[in-house]
């Protein structure tokens, strides 16, 4: 039982039965059907010892905030609150007397508030879909510190997901004019040495997924300057699972051109390999 206080919320099974609840109540599922779906899931919390009561707890607060409290599962919380059993399993985890005494302070009071029916139900949260910011394709191109453009390029562009997630690859660019699409028709990819657990470094090519909910907030002001066409597809599934914010992209640059000649690294990778399938690069 991961438990870090005496609230009815300071435990691990109430975060993990609260999120899957609300979850499932924002795509719309009614609370009867989430009911029966957590309980059959959670069979093994049920059935444990240390577990059961805090499962039981959290799904009536989860009911009652639905206004859809179960009578049964009232019954359940009446019987642990009132049995003192929850209290005879805090004795058994060598609880203190001062932890034993909030812990029924807790329940009492919590008892008494799903006893009566809340006024007003808790309303679903739609999630809104969002689009990635810049399209798959897009030459990008902002200003470091130094005044010099540096390069990136979009490998993918989400459409009507929950984070419209860009995917971007930093290239070998750094120009003092502007660059241009040809710059990066002929780039090639930056790397950086990462170091590993056993505290070697190993180069790392700099490519990430951005948030589209974060990219107002950025302060580096991006410029597309061409589009190149990308026949590979890319998911944030499972390809580059690094994500990060746009301000990143800029402090990383400055941070990795501040000392050029420690940070670089010698690998010669273009950027149209990530761009075209393996059989198009042999007949293009």
């Amino acid at each position: 039982m991961g438990t870090w206080g005496t609230g009815i919320s300071s435990n691990d099974v109430y975060e993990d039965i609260n999120y899957e609840f609300f979850e499932l109540f924002n795509q719309g599922m009614e609370v009867s059907v989430i009911t029966e779906k957590l309980i059959q899931k959670n069979k093994e919390l049920i059935n444990s010892h240390e577990d059961q009561n805090n499962f039981w707890i959290t799904l009536a607060k989860c009911q009652w905030e639905c206004k859809s409290l179960d009578p049964k599962v009232l019954n359940r919380i009446k019987d642990i609150v009132e049995s003192g059993k929850d209290i005879e399993l805090w004795k058994e985890l060598d609880s203190s007397q001062s932890d034993l005494t909030k812990r029924k302070k807790v329940l009492d009071s919590f008892l008494k508030k799903i006893s009566t029916e809340k006024k007003t139900a808790r309303k679903q949260k739609v999630k809104k879909s969002l689009n990635a910011i810049f399209e798959k394709g897009d030459c990008l191109v902002f200003k470091l510190s130094d005044g010099d453009y540096c390069g990136v390029f979009v490998l993918e562009s989400e459409k009507e997901t929950e984070f419209g997630l860009n995917l971007v690859v930093v290239t070998d660019i750094k120009k003092s004019e502007k660059p241009t699409e040809k710059d990066f028709e002929n780039a090639k990819l930056l790397f950086r040495l990462e170091q590993q657990i056993n505290k070697e470094f190993k180069p790392k090519e700099q490519i990430s997924w951005y948030y589209a909910q974060h990219f107002k907030k950025a302060e580096t002001e991006f410029e597309k300057v061409g589009q190149l066409k990308v026949s590979k597809n890319y998911f944030s599934s499972k390809d580059y699972k690094s994500f990060s914010n746009w301000d990143n992209l800029k402090l990383f640059q400055d941070y990795f051109y501040s000392d050029f000649e420690n940070n670089r690294c010698k690998v010669d990778v273009k950027l149209s390999s990530l761009r075209k399938k393996y059989w198009l690069q042999h007949r293009i």
